[in-house]
């Protein structure tokens, strides 16, 4: 039933609206296509860091040795306007 009327509602429509239409449809099949893309190349990527990972660098705990340095920044009041306002 969708078909019949997507055939209808194209064959009333200006041409240069349908091939808006279907680029539109293509852009958005070619974006899914790519996230699905992207999702499985990620999922190898993955697989093959796991694999790797573990045989080039050995566990190691890290421990600071030094204490963190206390932040720079500080909250500076707003000096009055020395201008007389009226």
């Amino acid at each position: 039933m969708l078909e019949t009327l997507e055939e209808f509602s194209e064959r009333h429509l200006p041409p240069e609206i349908v091939r808006r239409l279907q680029v539109e449809e293509l852009w958005a099949r070619r974006l899914v296509l790519a996230e699905l893309m992207n999702a499985d190349r990620l999922k190898i990527y993955k697989q093959r860091r796991a694999e790797m990972w573990p045989a080039t660098f050995p566990a190691v705990d890290v421990v600071w040795k030094e204490k963190q340095a206390k932040p720079v920044a500080s909250i500076v009041p707003i000096k009055q306007s020395l201008m007389p306002t009226g």
